[in-house]
């Protein structure tokens, strides 16, 4: 028999057709609110703005799933959770990050650091007449630091939905491994429209085999992030390495690499390597939560079940 999952994961009784319920009208308030969303954001482009607006889709679609079928609000993991894996899921983005591009620097596949890199943080964070070194390491700690105010509040908004909501709605039903994996796998259908009708990609090139690593990347990280959520009881885990991987990922590590005509295959989202890193850091998780007994379905007595 395997372990119980920790206090924090153990459900409210919950009918299954009301789960159910709630899981169907998740699923089609993020499509419906997600096409307008998305709709916008390839009309008008990949503005700040409307890409927010996007991202928070699953996080109201979560919270209005909910109201629907009459479970509270309280489920979504809300309580900030033990102080150490909150730090953990900040650190885990620039630890594989730092893997992932240390390889792609390293083999000459991709270069570092790009000194266009340095003179645009430098002008826009104001660094007149700093040195490469000075202005590089300012701009990690100003991205890494208060940069997490914003991808927070973005990151935020698809958290409510994927790792709040549907990770352990859908752990009512299926196991650990299997429940990462639909969530992953929803999470990068739900990037499509974007990725096909934007330049959110790594180019024009090859998008089938750029769309296989994206894929493989959410899995991935959907994996990790479920592990985190299990063992803290809060969305936060999720929010804040989501957040930590749009900064240490996309805003630093990519942006300081040295583009080469093919770099494109391999660096960042949409190239092979860093998918493949975070697959195995998804394996490491996957053997802890089978070692720690996490891996079976998160048990719910029903309503009117007298043993709970």
């Amino acid at each position: 028999m395997s372990a119980p999952h920790p206090a924090e994961m153990t459900p409210e009784p919950l009918a299954r057709a009301t789960s159910i319920k709630a899981l169907l009208s998740f699923i089609v308030l993020t499509a419906v609110l997600s096409l307008g969303a998305s709709w916008l954001v390839i009309d008008i482009g990949l503005k700040r703005h409307y890409m927010a607006l996007l991202m928070w889709t699953p996080g109201i679609a979560a919270i209005l799933a909910l109201k629907i079928a009459g479970i509270s609000l309280a489920s979504l993991g809300w309580r900030w959770g033990p102080a150490r894996y909150q730090w953990l899921a900040y650190i885990l983005p620039a630890l594989y990050g730092l893997i992932a591009y240390g390889i792609l620097w390293g083999s000459g596949l991709g270069g570092a650091v790009d000194p266009k890199f340095i003179e645009e943080a430098g002008y826009h964070l104001g660094l007149v007449g700093w040195g490469e070194t000075a202005t590089l390491l300012m701009a990690i700690f100003i991205f890494a630091g208060i940069g997490m105010t914003w991808h927070m509040a973005t990151a935020l908004g698809e958290e409510i939905g994927w790792r709040g909501f549907l990770t352990p709605m859908l752990m009512r039903h299926v196991s650990f491994p299997l429940a990462s994996l639909i969530t992953g796998a929803l999470w990068a259908f739900w990037h499509l429209p974007i990725i096909l009708f934007t330049k959110y990609n790594a180019g024009p090139n090859d998008l089938g085999m750029q769309i296989a690593n994206f894929t493989l990347m959410t899995i991935s990280l959907s994996f990790i992030m479920s592990y985190l959520r299990i063992k803290s009881g809060s969305l936060w885990t999720a929010a804040v390495l989501h957040a930590a991987h749009n900064i240490f990922i996309l805003s630093l590590l990519q942006r300081m690499t040295v583009q080469y005509e093919g770099t494109w295959a391999y660096a960042g989202e949409f190239g092979l390597i860093l998918p493949l890193v975070a697959a195995a850091f998804a394996l490491y998780f996957l053997r802890r939560a089978h070692v720690e007994g996490l891996t079976g379905r998160v048990q719910s007595p029903e309503p009117d079940d007298k043993s709970a």
